[in-house]
Parts: structure tokens; sequence; C-alpha cells
């Protein structure tokens, strides 16, 4: 058993096709299916169960690359240790973050960052909330930067997270000229809506597999809501603009406001009595060991953000 077998088996699971992993590893799909063949001779048990489409892991395979992830994820920590005792200024670091949150986060991080670590590669992975999560778990970044309810999105109970809180911000219901009258305010305030006489207003939502969906299904949920959804977007920005155009309501986080002006120049409003506000967070696998620079690299986040 080598490590590149490892990773081979590993990424035949992840892919369930043996031509989709080996296109992933750039090498031919029958050397891949012999170094399958090769590693069930060597321990006498069958990985995958070949019969079915896509193809799955057995009871033993499931073993295997429950081990294999735990052995691929020690190999890493060493190296990173090893990193750090010869001072860490060189190397990448490959983080997860949301596209609009990178263009939000990474500018201002960056570039107190590179005063410290100018020959450290920065790779951002973007995608959703769920894709990330996904990856985390498959050991394709280091850490993501989500609000804390993505980690719910792990679909393998027994993967141990960490996290730790970079700052907290505020959720804001947008919803432009005529979507909103006076009986959808709290008592007394213009800038303050009573979530619960939101039921016939009309929504923008994110597409599902977007933390801010779970958080407005919860919303929805604790106030006995059945939304009225009249459409489904997969960009923050795009529900906040749709939404401060008056064609609905959308809840977004705050630095999407920032983003376009602030509160001056969108039609936006605090959500009441409601928790208003979600952490976000750098998540991580519980036993990964995190090397100097991304540690830096968390701190100069939370320096930055948490001043707010």
């Amino acid at each position: 058993m080598d490590f590149r077998e490892l990773v081979y088996i590993t990424t035949v699971a992840d892919c369930k096709s043996v031509t989709a992993a080996a296109k992933k590893l750039y090498i031919s799909q029958p050397s891949l299916s012999q170094i399958i063949s090769k590693v069930e001779n060597d321990l006498g048990v069958k990985l995958f169960d070949r019969t079915i489409y896509p193809i799955a892991l057995t009871y033993a395979g499931e073993t295997y690359v429950e081990t294999a992830r735990k052995i691929l994820l020690l190999k890493d920590n060493l190296r990173r240790r090893l990193t750090d005792i010869g001072e860490g200024k060189r190397g990448r670091i490959t983080l997860g973050i949301p596209l609009e949150r990178a263009g939000f986060m990474l500018p201002a991080t960056l570039k107190e960052f590179k005063k410290v670590y100018p020959g450290v590669e920065i790779c951002p992975v973007e995608a959703n909330s769920s894709i990330l999560m996904e990856g985390l778990k498959k050991g394709d970044t280091n850490f993501v930067i989500l609000p804390k309810e993505s980690a719910d999105m792990v679909s393998d109970s027994k993967i141990e997270l960490e996290m730790e809180l970079i700052y907290k911000e505020e959720l804001l219901l947008v919803a432009g000229e005529g979507v909103l009258g006076p009986e959808h305010m709290e008592q007394g305030c213009n800038d303050v809506v009573n979530f619960k006489a939101l039921e016939y207003v009309p929504f923008i939502l994110l597409k599902k597999g977007h933390a801010i969906r779970l958080e407005a299904e919860r919303l929805f949920r604790e106030n006995h809501i059945n939304p009225c959804v009249v459409m489904e977007t997969s960009s923050t920005m795009n529900a906040l603009q749709l939404a401060d155009s008056g064609l609905g309501a959308a809840i977004v986080p705050e630095r999407a406001v920032a983003i376009l002006g602030g509160r001056d120049k969108i039609h936006c409003y605090s959500l009441g009595n409601q928790v208003s506000t979600w952490d976000v967070n750098v998540i991580y696998l519980k036993d990964a060991y995190l090397d100097g620079a991304e540690r830096y690299f968390i701190e100069v986040m939370k320096k930055i953000f948490s001043k707010d």
C-alpha cells in the first residue's frame, strides 16, 4: 500500500466512476482499473461494487476509504509541520469561499497577509456552501470561510469539524419600493420588519445549497410562514438587486448591502426580534494541522473584519 493508491481509491469513491476519476487524476482509465484490481487482490477483498451504476463502495471499501482519508490527512499534517520548521515562507494555501464573499473579504486580507508571507500562493476555491463543505471533507481545501450554518451540510456524520469565529454579520431584508407597507413593520419603526407579517410578500430566494437559503428556511419555519417564492437564484448580489428594484423581498447578509453602497443606498430593513446575525467562521477538519501561514491568514481576517 502506498500513498498513490490511497489517493486513487478515494478519488474513485468520490467520483463514483473509474472513467471520471481517471480524468481527474490525469491517468488512463485502463491504468486506474489495473491499480484498483491490484489493491483488491493484495487485500483479498472487493472495494467497489461494479455491478451497479454508478459504482459504489462495498463495506470493505467504506472502511478502506475512511482510513485512507485519515492517513492522507496525517501525511499532509506532517508536510505542514516540516514546512513550519523551515520558516514557512513559501507554500500554498487552498481555501474554500463563496464567490461573492471572496470579493468582499480577500482583497483586504491578502493585502495585509502578503506583507508577511509574500511567497505563499493563495488558491481560492469558489463555490456554494454545500459544495465547499463536501470539498473540505475530501481534502480539496485546507479550510473554508462560511457561516456556521454551513457545517450542517456535511453529509458524513463521522466527520468532525473545528470552527473559529471571524466576525458576526447581520442579516437584512431587502425590498424595493411598493413591496412592503406599514402593516409589515414593527409598530413605531420604519426600518424594522415584523417577520410574522410577511406571509404574502413575494420572496426571491437563493437556491438550495447556499447557507443563506438554510437561514431563510429556518426563519420561515419558526414563524409558520409558507413563503410565496417568485424566483430562485444562485447569486446573493443578484437576489439583492432584484429585490431592491421592487420585484420582491430577499434575505441577504449585510456585506452584500455594503458592497452596493450600504444602507443609505439600498432599501433594506432589520429583521426585528428575530435572530438577525450569523457567525462567519473558518471551518476545518478537527485533526487538521494549520501551518504558520494559514494561522496568520486566519488572524488577519479576524483583525480586519471583527472590528465591526
